[in-house]
């Protein structure tokens, strides 16, 4: 049973991760759900890391680029204009470590040791 519940929980944060599905096109009252996805926080941070000061040129011979990395990130809603917007997906993503790290370590202390 609860292989099934994170196996949910996994499907829940990868939808809401903005990365299958565009967060625009979730109805209104669900898109709370984008800020506990994991997935989230990481696919932005990737995103920004691979995508911010890049163009894309056809060939390297020509001068024909027609698009940029800035345009992908503004098609995909992600902020990218300073250093903090990279750090407050890590920051986000270390805390969720830590509160999981934390509840697991909880649940290890109350179970029944048998000797």
């Amino acid at each position: 049973v609860s292989l099934i519940i994170v196996v949910f929980i996994f499907v829940l944060m990868m939808v809401f991760s903005g990365f299958l599905i565009d967060l625009n096109s979730i109805f209104s009252f669900l898109r709370w759900i984008q800020w506990l996805s994991a997935f989230r926080y990481a696919t932005n941070l990737l995103t920004i890391n691979e995508f911010r000061n890049l163009t894309f040129c056809l060939s390297n011979n020509t001068q024909i680029c027609p698009i940029t990395g800035e345009e992908i990130l503004k098609q995909r809603d992600i902020t990218y204009t300073n250093n903090w917007d990279i750090w407050k997906n890590l920051l986000a993503l270390s805390i969720m470590i830590i509160m999981f790290l934390s509840i697991a370590f909880i649940q290890l202390i109350r179970m029944k040791k048998v000797k």
